[in-house]
């Protein structure tokens, strides 16, 4: 009777190696998936960091560039000048009660200052560094009399940063000037604390650590996360992954003040695990119910699956190692439960792509606010770029290149001048003339925008437009001389566009000229200044112009 109940030794081999063979099938499939899906999640983050945190690095710079700008009108207060010229002229010969009169004089109108600026603390100090007034929120840290000492930054040869007790300031420095002669200096002193750090991780978005001398003087992590980063090597470094409490962070300097650092941190797990947590559920669920009908399949429908389980799993080995995610997989037909599993990971895989296609979009909107940011510093140049962008997709249309080559072309005529951030305005918004000196900095923005464009991988290939936009034909461009057909196509073409563009828009010097005027004018440059294809191209891309056509004649057809 007992062994009669038994089953027959090759059925339960056969359902063993069934159930066997498709668990280690789904064991593989789950391993493959979840690895490149955590792959692709993990470094679209830290692109995504790097991206976000360079726009915040350059909304930070221009932010000082800002507050230095209302320091230097503030500094010629003539009467605050005026009150510490007094102090110095009759302070030596007062009593200690007229010393303190001058000093309340000067801090009367030092608070006046300091009500028109966002700084925690506005200074006023002799030529040698002694304080005489401060004002504001935190002038209380500033005691009369002391003489302050900043350790010096890398943004600026007077800026730095001042301990001042246990307190630590971020300091800009202006010269107070009475007729061209130095007479004190004001410090426009903003505190490295915790509420600086939240105002940064509300405008960023990311976690905020300020470290200074090895030591964390403010963050927006917890408590534990906060004693981990201060024991990891991460406050030595620029950038990479750090544990804090058990989670994953990438980090990134930001801003670097001598001595003191300011990191962004963002959690990689935590949006790693919400975009796995339904995904991981899909395919457990899956898993199990494919693992329930191994076991109460007939030896038959297990060979009959064998083979196109292995083909399911040779397809998805091929899409892991060729990284093509748009691919769909084919439904086998050969039972619902297989059918479900495809159909799951091509949802899956269409997902990725999808987030893959917004990130690109998030670039792309990245780049065009860039353009943007560099277009509003000159009100004579304002879309600039997209105009580039516009006439340089025509040329490439007509020149035929792929659609690829085309969508290089169009960001990259977007970033062509970027490197102008690094510009000073007095030179890029001058009316007239340039002297060779400002010529000369001015030539340096391809040069800067190559730099920038070096720190952000997904920018690379707009490197050479960016780079050899100002190249020529006859080897006199910049900023490398290049001749002839060494350089770029790309380039070559935002070259062309680029000139047409500054001469059919308007400056404060000079009128618009006609598109005609412009196009003959790139004839006549055409082997030297400029390649005659190119030229060619655009020509075929204006139809109906004549040397009378408006600008708007281009703009019309291609708008």
């Amino acid at each position: 009777m007992s062994s009669s109940r038994q089953p027959p030794a090759l059925l339960v081999k056969t359902l063993t190696v069934t159930f066997g063979l498709l668990t280690l099938l789904l064991l593989i499939v789950f391993a493959v998936v979840f690895y490149n899906v955590r792959l692709q999640v993990r470094d679209s983050l830290k692109a995504n960091l790097e991206t976000m945190q360079g726009l915040f690095g350059a909304v930070e710079l221009r932010r000082q560039s800002d507050l230095r700008g209302q320091a230097a009108t503030l500094a010629e207060n003539s009467t605050l000048k005026a009150a510490l010229d007094t102090y110095i002229a009759e302070a030596p010969s007062s009593d200690p009660v007229g010393r303190e009169q001058l000093r309340t004089t000067i801090t009367r109108e030092l608070q006046k200052v300091a009500a028109r600026v966002e700084s925690d603390a506005v200074v006023a100090l002799d030529m040698r560094q002694t304080t005489l007034a401060a004002a504001g929120p935190f002038a209380g840290s500033w005691p009369l009399g002391s003489v302050a000492s900043l350790a010096p930054a890398t943004v600026a040869l007077e800026d730095g940063v001042a301990q001042v007790g246990e307190d630590t300031f971020r300091v800009m420095t202006v010269p107070l000037l009475v007729d061209d002669e130095r007479i004190g200096s004001l410090y426009l002193a903003t505190r490295l604390d915790a509420h600086l750090a939240q105002e940064l991780d509300s405008l960023s978005r990311a976690r905020i650590a300020i470290v200074s001398g090895g030591r964390l003087l403010a963050t927006t992590l917890s408590p534990q996360a906060s004693a981990d980063f201060q024991a990891s090597r991460a406050p030595t470094m620029p950038k990479d992954t750090v544990v804090l409490n058990g989670e994953s962070f990438a980090f990134l300097r930001v801003v670097q003040l001598g001595e003191t650092s300011l990191y962004a941190l963002s959690s990689i797990d935590e949006p790693l695990a919400q975009a796995m947590g339904p995904i991981l559920a899909a395919f457990i669920l899956t898993g199990i119910g494919a693992g329930l009908l191994a076991l109460v399949v007939s030896f038959s429908l297990a060979r009959s699956l064998t083979m196109p389980i292995g083909h399911l799993s040779a397809a998805l080995a091929h899409m892991a190692s060729t990284h093509h995610v748009e691919g769909r997989l084919a439904l086998t037909g050969s039972s619902r439960e297989l059918d479900t599993l495809t159909q799951t990971f091509n949802d899956l895989m269409a997902s990725i792509a999808d987030a893959e296609a917004q990130t690109q979009a998030a670039y792309t909107g990245a780049i065009r606010a860039l353009a943007a940011a560099l277009d509003a510093r000159d009100p004579y140049t304002a879309g600039h770029s997209e105009r580039v962008s516009v006439v340089s997709v025509a040329i490439a249309g007509k020149l035929g290149l792929e659609a690829e080559a085309v969508e290089i072309v169009r960001l990259g005529a977007l970033l062509h001048d970027i490197g102008k951030i690094g510009v000073p305005d007095d030179v890029l918004r001058k009316p007239g003339a340039l002297t060779a000196a400002e010529y000369d900095a001015i030539k340096q923005h391809p040069v800067l925008g190559a730099r920038i464009l070096r720190s952000v991988p997904f920018l690379a290939r707009h490197l050479e437009i960016v780079e050899l936009h100002h190249e020529r034909p006859d080897g006199r461009g910049y900023p490398h001389g290049l001749r002839g057909d060494d350089i770029p196509l790309a380039a070559r073409i935002v070259h062309v566009a680029d000139a047409y563009d500054a001469m059919t828009s308007a400056r404060a010097y000079r009128h618009a000229r006609p598109a005609g005027d412009a196009l003959r004018e790139l004839w006549r440059c055409a082997g030297t200044e400029f390649h005659a294809e190119i030229v060619g191209a655009l020509a075929t891309a204006l139809p109906g112009l004549t040397a009378d056509s408006p600008v708007e004649a281009f703009e019309g057809v291609v708008g």
